[in-house]
């Protein structure tokens, strides 16, 4: 079933693209792309050593994925799964992608440090240890989070595939990435049929 539809939404051009030229070229038809990290729960590995290489740090095994959306909520990117441990820039800083010159890139401070060359990076201001943020800093905050949430949907509409949200049970190895892949794929598809019904 998972080749079928694999299959399928590839022909459909709906799968998330993995060729960095190619996601050059489609991020350089957007004014935004909007950059986030989501975690799946997983069961805990039998190995002490992937035990603790897949320990998320938030009291669960997991494994994860950077994604690049478009203000659309359309995923154009999907990076590797990575385990749970490794943090979101870390993944960006193993897996570089040369984006278009002007266009304006949103991310949360999960990114710090993450700024591509000729790319306006928005992102919320961080709360100075043992500071308070100004009024200005927080008002530009709420904007950003405001604009930011709709990664946050991007990522929703995949999760509802319950095997992306769940915890994943199976152990065939890179089936993690292939469902994740899919999933993504399915919402672009969803997201194509619901702009084509607007304008019937």
């Amino acid at each position: 079933m998972s080749d079928i539809l694999l299959k399928s939404l590839k022909t459909l051009e709906e799968l998330p693209d993995r060729n960095h030229l190619r996601v050059k070229y489609l991020a350089g038809q957007c004014r935004d792309i909007l950059l986030d990290g989501t975690e799946r729960p997983i069961e805990r590995p039998r190995d002490p050593d992937r035990q603790k290489s897949r320990y998320s740090g938030k009291k669960t095994h997991s494994v994860k994925n950077d994604l690049l959306c478009t203000p659309e909520k359309r995923i154009l990117w999907l990076s590797s799964t990575c385990e749970g441990h490794v943090h979101d820039k870390k993944i960006m800083d193993c897996q570089p992608l040369t984006l278009p010159t002007g266009i304006t890139l949103w991310q949360d401070t999960g990114f710090l440090g993450h700024a591509p060359e000729n790319v306006t990076v928005k992102m919320p201001a961080k709360k100075p240890k043992g500071k308070e943020l100004t009024d200005d800093q927080k008002e530009k905050n709420r904007k950003i989070s405001s604009f930011r949430i709709l990664v946050e949907h991007a990522i929703g509409g995949v999760k509802k595939c319950r095997i992306v949200k769940d915890r994943f049970r199976c152990r065939k190895f890179g089936f993690d990435d292939l469902v994740m892949l899919i999933a993504c794929g399915l919402h672009n598809f969803r997201v194509t049929m619901s702009l084509c019904l607007k304008h019937i």
